[in-house]
């Protein structure tokens, strides 16, 4: 099999992995490449900003496993391709040598045994880091159920590491991914979890001058910056019944007990699935969107997720973002006066993130704030309008940020919350295009 054949194989079966760079971003360098290895370089963007390209690939998408969500399960009818170890850790070495790629993110199916398999991944990663001195991001798949040992040996070359849950309960893995256990998938994870905090404790030791513990030194990683981005996770969103209570209360779980640094959601696709799970018309994308939307609000905003469900349906609103939903849901809360208000409270406003709760405390310092300081501090006031007071004062009608005309018969924005059901048709996101509802800014930990 040629070369170009092998990476068009293994670069399409790696494209539903969202905890790495999403297909949807991939696009071609047919000036920068003359083979097919062009699809496996994804364009995504930083959080925070500016662009990355990053080889996504397999080392092999051959797997004994036989879970119905996968393309790549036993059994399925797809074309098979493998690389050996040093393949592909050479061919990331010269993608980053030819300023094609800044980083790589790779996974593999499961072909025999967990450890086989995870024993080729750790060996690529060795070749790549000892023999080819590549000191560029990279991304390994832990794949469920590896030992301690070749999860730790991972480790000392990876800049992130990941363990993907897919399914937020154990009926729904049972039914689902029947090779796998919670078990298999949560003990790496803590394996993960405790290795951070020896490789965290190597460079604390390290800056400081301190002597390190001769048994954190026998694990002492080879690259400096071995997993400094941390462990992520993916949750697959509709392929099982499980509401989106029960999957953000698991996310909140492992952000606070694995020191996980993001969860990743990706809307089911059933045209490659097995045909005993559910068939939507479409892929549940305007639900995963959501999910980032809340997920966000517990990582950055000081929300939990039993908040964001409290009296609530247990599915996140469609037309509604999420912390729109909990402010109409929470009139106690409003107007909030911005003069007096703290930075929690700040954020608890629709319209209102860290940056925006930060300008509008400087500027309350300085004795500038004002209405109209707001859209420089970077505040949504389409939103943020209709629930907050500057001095007692509600902000005037603005045309310009209104969804449509003023309601007859209230003076300000404030005065329309007394009416939730006409809050909800101002605010809603009905007829936002479909298009916009993708995967967020990527966190690759750089």
């Amino acid at each position: 099999m040629s070369i170009e054949t092998t990476f068009g194989i293994l670069a399409a079966a790696a494209r539903d992995d969202a905890a790495a760079p999403s297909w949807s971003l991939c696009e071609r360098r047919d000036a920068d490449l003359d083979m097919a290895a062009a699809r496996a370089i994804c364009h995504v963007q930083r959080l925070g900003g500016g662009s990355v390209p990053l080889l996504k690939m397999l080392l092999t998408n051959a797997c004994s496993y036989h879970c119905k969500y996968c393309i790549n399960r036993a059994g399925s009818n797809v074309p098979r391709a493998s690389f050996k170890p040093e393949e592909l850790a050479r061919i990331i070495a010269q993608f980053a040598v030819r300023g094609l790629i800044q980083g790589a993110f790779i996974s593999s199916g499961i072909a025999g045994s967990p450890d086989d398999s995870m024993e080729k991944l750790v060996w690529m990663a060795e070749i790549l880091r000892k023999r080819w001195h590549y000191d560029g991001y990279l991304h390994l798949k832990v794949l469920p159920g590896s030992s301690p040992e070749l999860i730790r040996r991972a480790m000392q070359y990876a800049t992130r590491v990941s363990v993907n849950i897919e399914l937020p309960t154990a009926e729904s893995l049972a039914a689902i991914a029947p090779d796998k256990s919670p078990d298999a998938i949560m003990r790496p994870m803590e394996t993960i979890a405790h290795v951070l905090q020896e490789q965290e404790t190597l460079r604390a030791d390290r800056l400081h001058g301190r002597k390190t513990d001769r048994s954190l030194q026998e694990h002492a990683e080879v690259f400096p910056d071995a997993g400094s981005g941390g462990q992520t996770t993916q949750l697959i969103v509709g392929a099982s019944p499980e509401s989106d209570a029960v999957i953000l209360r698991l996310a909140q779980h492992l952000y606070h007990n694995f020191g996980v640094r993001r969860v990743y959601y990706s809307a089911f696709r059933a045209e490659d699935a097995d045909p005993s799970l559910p068939r939507p018309p479409a892929p549940p994308v305007r639900r995963e969107y959501r999910l980032y939307q809340a997920d966000m609000l517990f990582r950055s905003y000081g929300f939990t997720a039993e908040e964001l469900f409290a009296g609530a349906p247990p599915f996140l609103l469609e037309d509604l973002d999420p912390k729109t939903a909990w402010a109409l849901s929470h009139p106690e809360w409003f107007p909030l006066e911005l003069t007096t208000a703290e930075y929690g409270q700040l954020l608890r406003v629709p319209g209102i993130g860290p940056a925006g709760a930060r300008k509008i405390l400087a500027a309350r310092r300085a004795g500038s704030l004002q209405a109209q300081t707001l859209k420089r501090a970077g505040v949504n006031l389409r939103r943020a309008q209709w629930f907050i007071t500057i001095r007692g004062q509600a902000l005037p009608w603005d045309l310009a940020l209104l969804p449509s005309v003023p309601p007859a018969g209230f003076r300000t924005p404030v005065d329309a919350l007394a009416d939730t059901n006409l809050m909800q048709q101002l605010l809603s996101e009905h007829h936002q295009e479909e298009k916009a509802f993708r995967q967020p800014e990527l966190d690759l930990g750089l």
